[in-house]
């Protein structure tokens, strides 16, 4: 249900979306007489949500497999407790489509590019504000990561901030007084604003599918059994994790891949 939320918001039809869970592979197994449908004379297995489906977030209150209860399980005499759907949610949103962002931009320049648009990010000049900010975190001078706001000694109801970021440099996180004007407004809905991150460990790769061996970087090196590719940078054969997005063009980062599976 993750992927079908994901394709929904990336512009996949509702419908289209939840047959995609449902009757879309119940015709590809030849069950479609039986499953992925609610009619009369097919399979009662039924999920009850306690919001859409296609929310983030939503979570089945209960569950029923050829019209057997099983989450929650029924009591021994066999009475099934009430279970008040969308208890604590206000107002009808909950049970409502979810809203998805217009990606028309992005449909454009994919037909612009023939599929392959750059991938380098979206570049804003000048002074960008970020609204409804819920929190803002931060690195000190020792790279240990705090919180700028809001603040300990501010109360746990502080609302929303307003974040000014001029030259890349946050000059303001609350209630910010100073000039907004030529600025670009960018609403993150509640979301937080933090430094980048950057991990290392062996878990981490560029990889795309794990069972493909075409779409990984090819095998880790041992230092202690051969000699690392000096090209690699990594002399102790410590994995390193980097966004591959920093060489901006696919065609650059096939280059390098090509150059390292060479190598190996």
């Amino acid at each position: 249900m993750h992927e079908t939320q994901k394709a929904h918001y990336f512009g996949l039809p509702p419908n289209l979306a939840l047959a995609s869970v449902t009757s879309t592979p119940a015709v590809a197994a030849g069950l479609s007489h039986r499953i992925g449908i609610l009619v009369e004379g097919s399979d009662a297995d039924v999920v009850l949500w306690d919001s859409h489906p296609l929310r983030l977030g939503a979570t089945p209150v209960k569950v029923w497999i050829d019209g057997i209860l099983q989450i929650p399980l029924p009591s021994k005499t066999d009475e099934e407790k009430h279970v008040e759907v969308g208890k604590g949610k206000e107002g009808d949103e909950w049970k409502e489509v979810p809203e998805t962002p217009n990606w028309d931009k992005e449909r454009k320049e994919a037909i612009k590019w023939d599929g392959l648009p750059p991938l380098e990010g979206r570049k804003i000049n000048g002074r960008v504000v970020f609204t409804n900010v819920k929190s803002v975190w931060k690195r000190d001078n020792n790279g240990a990561l705090i919180r700028e706001y809001p603040a300990n000694s501010q109360s746990a109801t502080t609302g929303f901030a307003t974040v000014v970021v001029e030259g890349g440099n946050i000059i303001c996180a609350g209630t910010c007084t100073s000039s907004l004007d030529d600025a670009s407004f960018i609403d993150v809905n509640g979301g937080t604003i933090s430094p980048g991150m950057m991990s290392y460990g062996s878990p981490l790769g560029l990889e795309a599918i794990p069972s493909e061996p075409s779409t990984v970087d090819g095998m880790t090196y041992d230092a202690l059994k051969q000699d690392v590719p000096q090209i690699l940078d990594d002399v102790g054969a410590v994995v390193r994790a980097v966004d591959a997005l920093q060489f901006n063009t696919r065609d650059a980062l096939w280059v390098l891949l090509l150059q390292k599976k060479a190598l190996s």
